[in-house]
């Protein structure tokens, strides 16, 4: 929502997009286009050198927000796309934008299957049937009985605001066109140090060898797993683009938390068709589990910050 008519001034109460919410802010800092200084309030300038202005903005009218409430690591430079005017029409929207996001939770929580999830159970009933047919349209004896694979339900109790940072992440990547800022975050390996650092405070020595079996398994098949289940498509070219930077790299040195996440919500629906028995299989998630909840206890320190894809960026990741 863009309202060039109204002139945002150092220090001034506004709302602004983060994400796929509206959040009321405060206008710290403000770059009209074509400026050689930044205005910070109370008649002062600085050079615009001084200031950290994504490339992409510096050709538009800038607004370094703080938002209420929020570290001050969160503070960014927006365009007049992303700023809106704080009043009742305005934060009826941040409102309504709030409520749609809760009835997607709830949706989450409740296990409903999206249209999606349907499209796809619905071809693999077709591709099923069509297996047990000959060419000539004929079903096919089955001389074999079939391999009987032990299953187990398998669940994975997520905390609420761990389920809404993946709705969140999922909106701001797929649909608003963003990136985590590789910069900003906390590398999924020190992460999990950290996690190996807390047990072996809490724990006996022996348990703490679980511990340490199961955390090497997750960074494994997370630097395994990454490129084929981890990414999402717009993510694709920042990957190649940072194996270009730095060369070949594990991905738990570089990724943080936002896809440690995704890799956690996989882990019960791999776990369910496991060759582990059961006491075993127990043992492992309820690890799993401990590390969402330490994930969760530490969000704060964890979290990434997102950034603006350039309009290039945006342009080639389509070919990806």
């Amino acid at each position: 929502m863009v309202e060039p008519l109204y002139k945002f001034q150092p220090g001034s109460k506004a709302l602004a997009y983060h994400g796929p919410l509206v959040y009321e802010a405060k206008v710290l800092k403000v770059h009209e286009e074509g400026s050689p200084v930044v205005d910070i309030g109370d008649g002062k300038t600085e050079p615009l050198e001084a200031n950290k202005i994504p490339a992409f903005l510096r050709e538009k009218d800038t607004y370094l927000l703080h938002y209420k409430g929020w570290s001050s690591k969160w503070d960014e430079w927006v365009s007049s796309e992303r700023i809106m005017v704080f009043n009742d029409d305005n934060l009826g929207l941040s409102r309504e934008l709030r409520n749609a996001r809760k009835k997607t939770i709830e949706r989450l929580d409740s296990g409903c299957a999206s249209p999606e999830d349907e499209i796809l159970r619905k071809r693999k009933r077709v591709l099923k049937t069509r297996a047990l047919l000959t060419k000539d349209g004929r079903a096919l004896s089955r001389r074999k009985k079939p391999d009987v694979k032990t299953t187990y339900e398998v669940l994975l109790p997520l905390r609420p605001r761990l389920k809404c940072v993946l709705v969140d992440d999922w909106e701001i990547i797929t649909r608003d066109r963003k990136l985590v800022d590789l910069q900003s975050t906390t590398p999924v390996s020190a992460i999990l140090q950290a996690y190996l650092k807390h047990k072996l405070q809490t724990v006996s020595s022996e348990e703490y060898e679980t511990v340490k079996e199961v955390v090497f398994g997750l960074r494994t098949y997370f630097d395994e797993a990454f490129c084929l289940r981890l990414m999402y498509r717009f993510e694709r070219l920042q990957f190649i683009e940072e194996v270009n930077r730095i060369g070949a790299f594990n991905p738990s040195d570089i990724y943080g938390v936002e896809h440690l996440l995704r890799l956690l919500v996989t882990i019960p629906g791999l776990a369910a068709h496991t060759a582990m028995n059961a006491i075993s299989l127990n043992v492992m998630m309820k690890n799993v589990e401990k590390i969402s909840d330490f994930v969760d206890d530490n969000m704060e320190s964890f979290s990434s910050m997102y950034c603006n894809a350039s309009p290039q960026y945006d342009r080639l990741s389509r070919t990806q």
